[in-house]
């Protein structure tokens, strides 16, 4: 727990804030500008802005796991799981709490109401999970310092195939379509395997793990 303390600080100062901070940023004009403008938008058209506002917040959310100095934090007396999980921690709060505000801005410019904020969230944790699993797996399978860019090229990858996979596949559908639930609980099945997949993947392999431990 010492440990973890002491590592608190420099963690942040290591973490690329810049990308989350403009992720977060257009995010936040997508969808105030409508209301600033007192435009009089239906629930469908609003679930399409927070649906890129969920993308671009994820987009910067790629960006986490980058660390300039990882060759030599390798050294640190911790496992790579805690140190990614450490910037998780500091990186997951502030993005809540954007989301909660990009929502509320959200259901403030939707006419009559109706918004799927729920629906809305759930494809977004998706949308950040993938993005952490694929850098982890990034980190663990090369020795790129940055691997957000590469990640985030995934991310933006996946959330195009949501919207033209086919038939029972569609991910992005629009609001009232048939295919809504089913298409959540893939949402769900995207979100389960991105914390699933990271969880594995940021594991240390096996050799480097026997020394940091010993």
């Amino acid at each position: 727990m010492v440990v973890l303390r002491a590592l608190v600080r420099p963690v942040a100062r290591s973490m690329v804030w810049m990308a989350p901070a403009a992720g977060a940023g257009l995010g936040l004009v997508l969808v105030a500008v409508p209301l600033v403008l007192s435009l009089e938008l239906d629930a469908g058209t609003v679930l399409y802005l927070l649906r890129m506002a969920a993308l671009s917040g994820a987009l910067g959310m790629a960006f986490v796991l980058d660390d300039p100095a990882r060759h030599t934090t390798d050294v640190v007396p911790v496992q790579r799981p805690v140190r990614q999980g450490l910037r998780l921690v500091l990186a997951l709060p502030p993005l809540a709490a954007w989301w909660a505000v990009v929502c509320a801005l959200a259901a403030a410019g939707t006419e009559g109401g109706g918004l799927p904020v729920g629906a809305a969230t759930l494809e977004a944790a998706a949308l950040v999970a993938a993005a952490l699993a694929i850098a982890a797996g990034a980190v663990r399978f090369t020795s790129a310092a940055s691997p957000g860019l590469a990640a985030g090229g995934a991310v933006l990858a996946i959330a195009i195939a949501s919207a033209v996979l086919p038939g029972g596949l569609a991910l992005t559908v629009p609001l009232g379509d048939d295919r809504w639930e089913e298409a959540h609980r893939l949402w769900a099945a995207v979100l389960t395997l991105g914390l699933a997949a990271w969880t594995v993947l940021a594991q240390e392999p096996a050799g480097r793990r026997s020394r940091v431990t010993s």
